[in-house]
């Protein structure tokens, strides 16, 4: 969950903001870790905060509100889409929620392409600029998010697209793979991708 960023506000401010969220959306590790619509009690009180939540996003309890696009696009086509409907691509903050998404992806008709397993579906993290220093759409190192776990599949990743044979830099885009973990895999590949509505305040 991403806290509030808050200018010219006092440590109160934020912990009060905070308590307030925890009471709408709760962090309670014995809650079944599945993808639930948001309740009316939590779209009420994100409109009051100014968070616009389309009706198609779901809610992983202490991980944030997201949705599994089943269409196919490139990483910057599923980042601009993402955009658009007030958030971005999903930067994941918890084996929990990887977990849970990695499921909607096995159980989506994404999984598979023809009889082999699909690559994953888009993430928000890349490393685009600098080979092998992944960092998320944000700037942050990937490994600061709370979840970095790489997956062991395809003789093991990031790999870079080497092990089967592709030209140097060629997978420089985030992806999370069917296991529950991360893979990178080519920004021009056609694949499914994870959005995500920030939970955090929105300021006029």
């Amino acid at each position: 969950m991403t806290s509030k960023r808050v200018n010219n506000s006092s440590t109160d401010d934020v912990m009060q903001w905070l308590s307030s969220l925890w009471s709408v959306f709760g962090l309670n590790t014995d809650l079944p870790k599945e993808c639930n619509p948001l309740s009316s009690k939590q779209e009420e009180y994100l409109v009051s905060e100014g968070i616009s939540v389309p009706s198609d996003y779901c809610y992983i309890s202490g991980s944030g509100i997201y949705k599994l696009h089943e269409d196919l696009a490139t990483w910057k086509e599923a980042r601009s889409i993402c955009k658009s409907e007030g958030g971005r691509l999903a930067i994941l903050k918890s084996k929990e929620a990887a977990d849970v998404l990695a499921q909607m992806f096995r159980n989506s008709d994404l999984m598979y392409e023809g009889d082999k397993p699909s690559k994953g579906v888009f993430l928000g993290f890349h490393d685009i600029d600098h080979e092998g220093e992944f960092v998320t759409i944000q700037g942050q190192p990937l490994e600061e998010t709370g979840f970095n776990e790489w997956s062991p599949e395809w003789d093991g990743q990031p790999d870079n697209g080497l092990v089967i044979g592709q030209s140097a830099k060629s997978q420089n885009c985030g992806a999370l793979a069917y296991d529950g973990k991360l893979d990178d895999v080519g920004c021009s590949w056609k694949l499914g991708y994870v959005c995500e509505i920030p939970l955090r305040k929105k300021h006029s």
